[in-house]
């Protein structure tokens, strides 16, 4: 590609860098994440400097709004789309899925990417294979038997390169990126629409150099960081963080409209990588944004905390203002001027009970106390403050960890208030839940194209036995319906969980098809001090443990389905253990 190329996608990229700034308020987002670490305006470690004293609002609703939307236990559930006959398929799939969110740790990506929402209104998802920094499919390593698998996180010399151990070779990944390393371009709205996106990535130059994917990286020099300084705070950071190692700022850009992947430095005159042929671009691009705040025309929106600033900066100077009056109002006395020896003020201010102080004249009329109150205004009006940010992001005292000051509440009152809370969490959990999903999509996308070799998943079957199923992506190919439980993402105590898995175990007790040792199992874990795998141990593997292949488990299972006298005996089983919950 042509150098005025490589300067039109600078152009482009100090386009989307000034729609960030302009328009997405991001010069402030260092501010607002210096809220929740506790540095204020104005505010020092010793207060008797005339320091402020902060209440930490941005902390207190970030501890509390975060966890009632990122998944605790996320499962996800898979059914088949268009073709017939794929039940046993989706089943293969599901398995996959849910393996994968434990296996690549994704239940930290989405929580990551929520908590980046809250300070800046978008929270990105990445997701890959087989390298962080972009699957090369030129460097598979086929003569040595790995069909789907390279070895560019590693040099030459074989020392590690990439550093990200939820990053294997041969792997899909996904991962969570913050959004001040993200630009889009001027004027985007949805992210759905979007034609290109830059992630800007910062490495060592030891480590760029030592990367086989990269080219024309002779003349390239370290210390070069400067999309991410423009920020006073992050320029700080990344001065000091370059006193130590010479460091790389790549831009890693995937344009939609060619196709293709790029990667540049800004002040390099040539191209580091391609453009090249994205095989990552499946289902558009692979990225999958996270926002709780809907702008009608901005892609970026106002964060939670940009929503809240003022309010946390009144709340801190009226607790300022508080404590001054504080010290103002400490017990004072005044007294005529030789009216009182120096020995006996002494005794007056000593901590002894009952001194008899001599004064010059009547005490009354030489000594007086004064000792000025704290206005009841300035305790009211920081709780007001609060009131307005709880009512501002949908929480309230409860939901806050408080106890009510009202003795008045009646249960249909806090039932009301509940479900208002609910309503306003539950749209947030939606959008997460979607996000997840879309993430799903993409890693199933990754796998159906790149993992060619035979894999093995474990799959419980409808007679709630184990098999070993030996699949490849073009055995489990198709199209999908992916849901996952928003409810998963609740807080929930033990007793409530122990309610609704008895309910569930007798609605379901008496179909054939449903698995009771997998609730029963999930009630048992609910009990800490009993071992549920010895009240309930596993159904033996079946085949010995020996693989099946997919269309093999899929003739089995509907033999099985169509045998109805062979689950009668575990039906009554069920039905009788049923009873006993």
């Amino acid at each position: 590609m042509a150098k005025h190329d490589i300067d039109k996608w600078r152009d482009r990229i100090d386009a989307g860098i000034r729609y960030k700034e302009k328009f997405g308020n991001s010069k402030n987002w260092s501010t607002y994440k210096d809220y929740y670490r506790g540095k204020f305006p104005g505010y020092t470690s010793s207060l008797d400097s005339g320091g402020v004293l902060p209440f930490n609002l941005v902390y207190a609703m970030k501890s509390t709004l975060i966890p009632n939307v990122y998944f605790r236990n996320p499962y996800m559930t898979v059914s088949p789309r268009y073709k017939p006959n794929m039940e046993i398929h989706a089943k293969v799939v599901e398995a996959v899925d849910n393996w994968l969110i434990q296996e690549l740790a994704i239940k930290k990506a989405m929580k990551h990417s929520a908590g980046s929402a809250y300070f800046t209104n978008k929270g990105f998802i990445k997701v890959g294979y087989d390298s962080e920094f972009g699957f090369a499919p030129n460097k598979v390593q086929s003569d040595l038997g790995f069909n789907d698998t390279t070895f560019t996180s590693f040099s030459k010399k074989g020392e590690q390169i990439e550093y990200n151990t939820n990053i294997k070779p041969g792997m899909p990944w996904a991962i969570s990126v913050p959004s001040e390393n993200i630009i889009v371009p001027f004027g985007l709205y949805d992210f759905d629409d979007c034609p290109w996106i830059d992630h800007v990535v910062i490495r060592p130059l030891e480590d760029v150099k030592a990367d086989t994917k990269y080219t024309n990286t002779k003349d390239l020099s370290g210390t070069h960081i400067e999309t991410l300084k423009k920020d006073p705070l992050k320029a700080q950071f990344y001065s000091e963080l370059e006193k130590d190692a010479e460091y790389v700022e790549l831009h890693e850009i995937r344009d939609l409209r060619s196709g293709q992947i790029m990667v540049m430095v800004m002040g390099h005159p040539k191209w580091l990588r391609g453009p090249e042929k994205d095989v990552l671009q499946l289902e558009g691009l692979p990225f999958v944004d996270v926002g709780f705040n809907d702008d009608t025309e901005i892609f970026w929106g106002p964060s939670d905390v940009q929503i809240m600033e003022p309010q946390v900066l009144e709340m801190n100077e009226a607790r300022t203002q508080a404590m001054l009056h504080r010290r103002v109002a400490l017990l004072k006395f005044m007294y005529e001027d030789g009216s009182i020896e120096p020995a006996e003020l002494d005794k007056m201010l000593s901590e002894n009970v009952g001194p008899a102080v001599k004064t010059k004249g009547k005490p009354g009329e030489v000594i007086s106390i004064l000792q000025p109150k704290i206005p009841l205004d300035l305790v009211s009006w920081t709780d007001l403050i609060r009131s307005d940010v709880r009512e501002l992001l949908g929480q309230g005292r409860h939901q806050m960890g408080e106890t009510s000051r009202s003795a008045r509440t009646t249960a249909t009152e806090a039932s009301i208030v509940q479900m208002a809370h609910d309503l306003r969490m539950d749209e947030r959990r939606d959008m997460l839940a979607d996000s997840l999903v879309k993430v799903m999509r993409k890693l199933n996308q990754i796998v159906f194209k790149f993992w060619s070799a035979k894999r093995v998943v474990q799959v419980v079957g409808y007679d709630g036995a184990r098999y070993w199923i030996e699949y490849t992506n073009e055995g489990i190919r198709g199209e999908y319906n992916l849901t996952v439980d928003v409810e998963s993402m609740t807080p929930t105590t033990k007793a409530l969980k122990r309610r609704d898995l008895v309910q569930l175990i007798q609605a379901l007790g008496k179909n054939p098809r449903v698995n009771i040792d997998y609730l029963l199992k999930a009630l048992l874990r609910e009990f800490p001090y009993i071992d549920a795998m010895k009240v309930l141990p596993e159904a033996p593997e079946t085949m010995g443990g020996k693989p099946m292949s997919v269309d093999q488990f899929a003739g089995q299972q509907q033999k099985l389905l169509a045998s109805p006298e062979m689950l009668g005996a575990r039906t009554r089983k069920n039905a009788s253990m049923v009873g006993g919950a």
